[in-house]
């Protein structure tokens, strides 16, 4: 009985250890999805429900609602977006979660000079019934406005 209960762990272990990194690559194929498509990449990967938390404004709720400010932000004259995830925390149901990273913008200001802000970032993600992981919140912080290098 004990060799079955060390067995059970283990496999609970393995399949956490796996999921988590489901979890990693969701946020990065979030990134690809962007990068390749943009708005419409970053809606995309949101739940209907998404919910986005920008500085300074009340909290950004719904698909519609999101391109809305994603769009205003992605026509920036040269504008881009980048991140990449340093870790993630998974519940132990394995249906809910939450990466974390850096990230970095770009874009070309008014004057003409191209700038870059850099930050950080929390996802939340819950997994749906068709196992597909989506973002059901996000949040950012960033620097001010810096010349680009």
């Amino acid at each position: 009985m004990r060799r079955l209960m060390l067995l059970i762990a283990w496999g609970t272990l393995l399949a956490g250890a796996a999921s988590k990194e489901d979890l990693l690559q969701a946020d990065r194929d979030f990134y690809q999805a962007v990068a390749a498509r943009g708005v419409d990449g970053w809606v995309d990967w949101f739940a209907e429900d998404g919910k986005m938390f920008p500085a300074g404004r009340d909290v950004v709720e719904g698909k519609k609602a999101i391109r809305e400010l994603m769009e205003a932000r992605f026509a920036q004259p040269g504008f881009s977006l980048r991140w990449s995830p340093l870790g993630a925390e998974l519940a132990g149901s394995g249906d809910f979660g939450y990466t974390y990273g850096k990230s970095e913008s770009r874009f070309v200001a008014k004057d003409g000079k191209p700038m870059m802000t850099e930050g950080r970032y929390i996802t939340v993600w819950k997994k749906g019934k068709d196992g597909a992981w989506k973002v059901t919140a996000d949040i950012g912080s960033s620097t001010p406005p810096k010349p680009a290098n």
